[in-house]
């Protein structure tokens, strides 16, 4: 907008207004950047648990939540890495791993990764409800 021709309270009044709009996109994009932040944080903790579980599982240990506790792995890590493996296809239904190769499920956990970066809702579906984020 030109301010050539306005008085010097219009053109006060405009920018305080301009500032209110750069404020509250600012606030905007601000909050966008801390959620995407908190959930890709979250999806790598998840992968990285994912890998471990997955490793126990070729070496043909089962990995229960109780066994994963002795390794200080929380009941929120360990659902939010079963989650990722539901993702990748490697579980299915409640136990049942489909694969117990470790070179295949990488591949899988990895392109599942990227699927949950890019879509959240893919991965918060194959989560348990109280392991979901509330809204």
């Amino acid at each position: 907008m030109e301010t050539q021709g306005l008085t010097l309270e219009q053109k006060f009044k405009y920018l305080e207004v301009e500032m209110i709009k750069l404020r509250d996109e600012n606030t905007r994009l601000r909050n966008t950047l801390h959620e995407n932040g908190r959930h890709a944080r979250r999806i790598e903790r998840a992968y990285q648990d994912a890998l471990l579980l997955a490793t126990w599982r070729a070496a043909g240990i089962i990995p229960s939540r109780r066994y994963a506790k002795r390794f200080e792995m929380t009941q929120f890590r360990y659902e939010s890495a079963c989650g990722l493996l539901k993702l990748a296809r490697i579980i299915q239904r409640q136990r049942a791993w489909v694969t117990e190769d470790l070179e295949v499920m990488e591949k899988k956990l990895a392109v599942a990764r990227e699927k949950a970066l890019e879509d959240p809702a893919l991965f918060f579906l194959r989560l348990n409800k109280h392991s979901r984020p509330i809204g």
